[in-house]
């Protein structure tokens, strides 16, 4: 049929057709990648040249995701697992919410410090919502219905479960050394001291550049760490317990001598972490400081080339 001038032929050859869905396939490719990057999640998350760690802001409770240069990801504690609404209300991240907003569906490994709520809870959802291959832990038991739960899940989800203690070297990539540091052996106690004592340290390096990330151990390990000498020498500590008076042990952090210091705290927290003379401490050692009831989200890039290599990022910059 003719109107208004030439027949429409456009669609009407075998070869024009080809034209057409290959053209509308590239399209498609590239709004996957160009637009819409990680495609809800359904695309692996692109690679990146640095090791980038995310201490998210979680509130009262410790939560710190690492995401290697060769695209796997591992999350180190989850913060406390509330209501959407409170978390808006209180200004801070819930960890499911915050990893697919990165285009995160899987993760290569958890690993819970301790099994106090503020650091175990966050899990939870994040077990139910996403594929995790691996779970690392302290050892320790705690007769809570969050730790029942916890277990319950693995068990449900059929996911490994290893005790993490000194002296295990972690497959976390052949570009990263993760050692752990303590704890040297499993304490079966409910008291709180007890188990803050039980949390795993790490030790991660990246090239040339070393971070420590502490749990919430206190004065008591962290006085049984410095038979590690120079060896616990860092650029960078996670603040143990949140910065309290308990976690400050000077010969400890004379060790670490660490340039900067990530302080995971919520804000008029009712602890009133950190305490005034862990930031004394920390500032006499010319350590800078950050912080999540300051900053909010905070991230840390670290290229590795040389000792100085490394970029701290906070939530007005990401």
């Amino acid at each position: 049929m003719v109107e208004y001038g030439f027949e429409q032929k456009s669609f009407q050859s075998n070869s024009s057709r080809f034209i057409f869905i290959f053209l509308f396939l590239v399209f498609l490719a590239v709004w996957a990648v160009v637009l819409s990057p990680n495609l809800g999640g359904l695309l692996t998350p692109p690679f990146h040249r640095d090791l980038l760690v995310d201490f998210i802001n979680v509130g009262q409770g410790d939560a710190i995701l690492l995401r290697t240069p060769h695209g796997r990801a591992f999350l180190v504690d989850a913060g406390t697992n509330v209501p959407l609404s409170q978390a808006k209300s209180e200004g801070r991240e819930l960890v499911h919410y915050y990893l697919r907003q990165l285009g995160i569906t899987r993760l290569d490994g958890v690993l819970v410090t301790h099994p106090h709520n503020d650091h175990l809870g966050g899990i939870l959802p994040v077990l139910k919502l996403f594929r995790v291959d691996h779970v690392w832990e302290c050892g320790s038991d705690f007769d809570t219905a969050t730790f029942k739960d916890f277990g319950a899940l693995c068990q449900q989800k059929r996911i490994p479960r290893s005790v993490a203690q000194a002296g295990d070297i972690l497959d976390w990539g052949e570009e990263l050394f993760v050692q752990v540091l303590h704890p040297v052996e499993v304490v079966k106690s409910q008291e709180f001291s007890d188990i803050n004592n039980m949390s795993v340290v790490l030790l991660v390096r990246y090239g040339k550049v070393a971070l420590l990330l502490t749990g919430d151990v206190e004065e008591k390990v962290q006085m049984e760490l410095t038979r590690y000498g120079p060896g616990l020498k860092v650029q960078v500590i996670k603040v143990p317990h949140h910065g309290s008076e308990t976690s400050i042990y000077k010969p400890f952090l004379d060790l670490v001598a660490p340039e900067c210091g990530v302080i995971q705290v919520g804000r008029d927290n009712p602890f009133r972490h950190p305490s005034p003379a862990a930031i004394s401490l920390y500032g006499s050692l010319g350590a800078k400081i950050y912080r999540n009831d300051h900053q909010g989200n905070i991230r840390l890039a670290i290229g590795g080339r040389d000792p100085r290599d490394f970029l701290f990022k906070v939530d007005r910059d990401l």
